[in-house]
C-alpha cells in the first residue's frame, strides 16, 4: 500500500526545559475530535506550563499539524473519525521521528495499551486518570522515560517490577490494590500488565496466571478466582 502523503486560554507561567542549550517549553499538539475534552485538556496543560501549539479534531488534520509544527509530544485520542489515532501514531514516527506520542483513551483495558504499544506510542493513559497525571507524564516522556515497550524490543525475561506485579495479580489484587501496595500509579501498574502478556502471549488475566504457573514462575500457589483487573 503507498504511503499517505500526509503527516502531513493565556499562557499561564510556563516550566522551562533546557533543550539544546537552552530553554523552553514543551510545545504538544492536541487531539481529539471532542471540541469540549480539547477544551478542557489544553487548560490543563496551559495551567501546568506546558505549550499547546496546536489542535486537531481528527486524524489526518493530526498528520498536518505535527508535519507543520513538528512538536514534543502528540497527545492523541485513541478513537478520531477519518483516521484513528493508532495508526496516526504510525505515521507520526515516519513524519516527524523527534516527536512522541501519548495515547488517551476512554477505554480503560490493556489490550488496548498493548495496541499502542505496538503503533509506537510512548505512554497510555485513561481519561478518567489523565487531569491527575496527564502533566507530569508528557514531562517525563519529555525527558525520555518510556511507559510502553516499543514494538519489537520487548525482552524474553521479566524484570523484578515485571514479577512483582504478576505474583499480585495471581493473589487475586486488582490493578487499584497493586498500585497501593507498590506505590506506584494505575497507569503504571497496568502497563505492566500489559506487557506481561505480551510477554507470555496471553490476552485475559486467568490465561496469565496459568502461563505464570506453568513456567513455575510464582511464589505462592495463585488465587483461582483471580479476574480482570480494574
Amino acid at each position: 500500500m503507498a504511503r499517505s502523503n500526509e503527516c502531513p486560554f493565556p499562557v499561564l507561567a510556563h516550566k522551562r526545559h533546557a533543550y539544546n542549550g537552552f530553554m523552553r517549553s514543551i510545545r504538544v499538539v492536541l487531539a481529539d475530535d471532542h471540541g469540549l475534552v480539547r477544551a478542557g485538556v489544553k487548560a490543563l496543560l496551559v495551567a501546568s506550563g506546558i505549550d499547546v501549539v496546536a489542535e486537531a479534531e481528527d486524524g489526518r488534520e493530526l498528520l498536518r499539524e505535527v508535519r507543520r509544527q513538528h512538536p514534543d509530544i502528540a497527545l492523541v485520542d485513541v478513537s478520531m473519525p477519518t483516521l484513528d489515532g493508532l495508526e496516526a501514531a504510525r505515521r507520526i514516527a515516519e513524519c516527524s521521528p523527534t516527536t512522541r506520542v501519548i495515547m488517551l483513551s476512554m477505554y480503560d483495558d490493556e489490550k488496548y495499551a498493548e495496541f499502542a504499544a505496538a503503533s509506537g506510542a510512548w505512554a497510555y493513559l485513561s481519561k478518567d486518570e489523565a487531569p491527575d497525571e496527564l502533566a507530569g507524564i508528557i514531562e517525563r516522556v519529555f525527558r525520555g522515560e518510556r511507559f510502553l515497550d516499543p514494538p519489537g524490543e520487548l525482552e524474553d525475561e521479566l524484570t523484578s517490577r515485571e514479577r512483582e506485579v504478576l505474583q499480585l495479580i495471581a493473589e487475586g489484587k486488582k490493578n487499584a490494590d497493586i498500585a497501593k501496595l507498590m506505590n506506584r500509579s494505575i497507569h503504571t501498574v497496568r502497563n505492566h500488565r500489559a506487557r506481561l502478556m505480551r510477554k507470555l502471549g496471553v490476552s485475559s488475566a486467568s490465561e496469565l496466571v496459568e502461563m505464570a504457573e506453568d513456567r513455575g514462575l510464582l511464589r505462592f500457589p495463585a488465587n483461582r478466582q483471580t479476574e480482570k483487573g480494574s
